[in-house]
């Protein structure tokens, strides 16, 4: 409604006014009565201190003809017939408007008081201002500036009980915050390492106790240290269900989320729940579901990093299931506990292992963690645009030691090279037979102390570097720098040690032309190969001693008279 729009009393509300039979509810009685034509709805607001209830009340007084706008209240008066009626202060007129006035004035002495106070028809009116000093108590008068609600009329309390109600509402939260944002929880951290102790059987020092209500309360533990020397940490731990923890008997926690997480592999195998021992802490509080994110787990200097994860908790605490993957879900593991160790069902895809210069394209294989070995069986990869299978330990109880075996097939040598010994150029498809074996205090010192003994057999290939054809055709005396040799088979057995590579039982196969012998290439010296290649023609056939030498990619073929 408009706030400056006047409303004026039309003949209907004028009687209205004098009987109390036409308009019987007190809000609309006490609205109808102030309206005289002069103020706005804005000041009969601020008059009846109560704006929704004279708005409400003003249009269904207006809905009922009792008043109208004051421009059109006029023309109802015009049309009606009746003499505009000055608007009055007081609630009720002081004249009847269906008899005459009385008599007898009311001031006058002796004078008849219920002629002068009264309507005929018996409903009370104000006294004449001339006296002011005694009113009846039959004499009903109604404050015009302060409105008497009505019991039944809610409107005028609603607004103070909503407001109180608002008001207590905040200050317990406020209250609330309070109490979580500054109660002082490190209190607890004592009850709290010596549960987590006795739940994973090794000391547990927590930094840090805090607690937050949203999205829904949980429990915060930062900056945890497992093991006497600290060898395992956790960045966050945060407990859902935190009022769990308050009650007696066995505390059901219904997620418990690890974030950051840093394990070594030996701590992860010892962890109660993978284990037979359950820990003396595990019938005071069961876990239903553990996520990990963001977490890694260590062997000696290097790390399977990027881990997230779920376990799945039976009801006696036992794991149902437990599954972990890369973020970027390059490799995944579903593990099972057994008595011999984690069994291990392993997945990959394009998965790149840490300081290898290689991925694996994709991965099946079968593991077996336990304390300081882990033990990889059935390997089936695709790798360097061939297969491998086999199988691989590691071992870390006394420095790192690695063995293993495989069988290769239809492995790319151009990415063999590539990857391994960049200065070689070299094509063909690789099969054989592959072991490998070394040790050392650390991942860089195994990897440098590397031995190992391929057999190889290379098919449809070619050789760059040498092109041991010309320099058998022109005979010997002969020398020939770089080019190429195409081969239809080249078979040898290589033996790799640290710092060196050899080869012997050397035979390839080129059509008319064969070379048996022998090679030896050592780090950062000349290749130094001796070979007796044979060309077999229609008429006759001829061998010449071919001496190889030189730094690869670039060699030199030397025929001997």
């Amino acid at each position: 409604m408009d706030p400056k729009l006047v409303y004026a009393k039309t003949p209907m509300g004028d009687e209205a006014v004098r009987q109390s039979t036409r308009v019987v509810q007190r809000n609309l009685r006490m609205v109808l009565v102030q309206v005289d034509g002069k103020l706005t709805i804005e000041e009969l607001s601020v008059k009846m201190e109560n704006p929704r209830m004279v708005e409400s009340a003003l249009r269904e007084l207006e809905e009922g003809g009792f008043i109208a706008p004051r421009l059109e209240a006029a023309s109802v008066w015009a049309e009606s017939g009746l003499p505009s009626h000055k608007e009055q202060v007081s609630a009720l007129s002081q004249f009847s408007t269906f008899g005459p006035k009385s008599l007898s004035p009311p001031d006058r002495p002796g004078g008849d008081s219920r002629g002068g106070k009264f309507s005929f028809f018996g409903k009370p009116i104000l006294p004449s201002p001339r006296n002011k000093s005694a009113v009846s108590s039959e004499t009903v008068a109604i404050s015009p500036r302060k409105p008497v609600p009505d019991e039944h009329d809610d409107d005028g309390k609603r607004i103070p009980l909503l407001k109180w109600g608002l008001l207590g509402l905040a200050g317990a939260v406020l209250l609330l915050l309070g109490l979580v944002l500054f109660y002082p929880y490190a209190d607890f951290k004592p009850a709290i390492e010596a549960a987590a102790s006795r739940l994973l059987q090794t000391p547990v020092k927590v930094g840090h106790v805090g607690m937050t209500l949203l999205p829904q309360p949980q429990l915060n533990l930062a900056d945890v240290r497992i093991g006497e020397a600290g060898d395992s940490r956790i960045e966050t731990i945060h407990i859902a269900s935190p009022f769990a923890l308050l009650g007696s008997g066995p505390q059901r926690i219904s997620r418990v989320d690890v974030v950051g997480a840093v394990l070594s592999a030996n701590r992860l195998v010892a962890l109660p729940m993978f284990g037979a021992a359950r820990g003396a802490a595990a019938d005071e509080v069961v876990i239903r579901r553990l996520r990990i994110e963001r977490s890694a787990v260590t062997v000696r200097d290097i790390a399977l990093r990027d881990i997230a994860g779920e376990i799945i908790f039976k009801a006696d605490g036992s794991v149902e299931k437990a599954a972990f993957q890369a973020v970027d879900r390059s490799i995944r593991l579903a593990v099972v506990p057994t008595p011999q160790g984690l069994l291990l069902n392993i997945e990959g895809l394009a998965w790149k292992p840490a300081g290898m210069p290689v991925s694996f394209d994709s991965l099946q294989a079968k593991g077996l963690l336990q304390k300081n070995k882990l033990l990889i069986q059935s390997i089936d990869t695709t790798f360097l645009g061939g297969i491998l299978k086999g199988n691989w330990l590691l071992d870390w109880s006394n420095g790192l030691v690695m063995a293993g075996d495989a069988s290769l097939h239809r492995i790319d040598c151009r990415q063999l090279s590539a990857a391994f010994v960049p200065t070689l150029k070299l094509e063909g498809d690789l099969g054989g037979t592959l072991r490998l074996r070394a040790g050392g205090n650390d991942w860089a010192s195994m990897w440098n102390s590397l031995e190992g003994m391929l057999d190889a057999d290379i098919t449809r290939g070619v050789l760059y570097g040498v092109d041991l054809g010309e320099v058998a055709r022109r005979g010997g005396g002969s020398a020939v720098r770089s080019g190429a040799t195409k081969f239809d088979r080249l078979r040898t057995n290589i033996t790799i040690n640290p710092g060196q590579v050899s080869g012997r039982d050397i035979r390839l196969d080129a059509g008319m032309m064969t070379a048996t012998g022998q090679f030896l290439a050592r780090r950062d010296r000349p290749i130094d190969a001796t070979l007796s290649i044979g060309i077999q023609t229609s008429v006759s056939s001829r061998h010449v001693p071919v001496h190889v030498s030189g730094m690869l990619p670039d060699l030199t073929a030397s025929g001997s008279k």
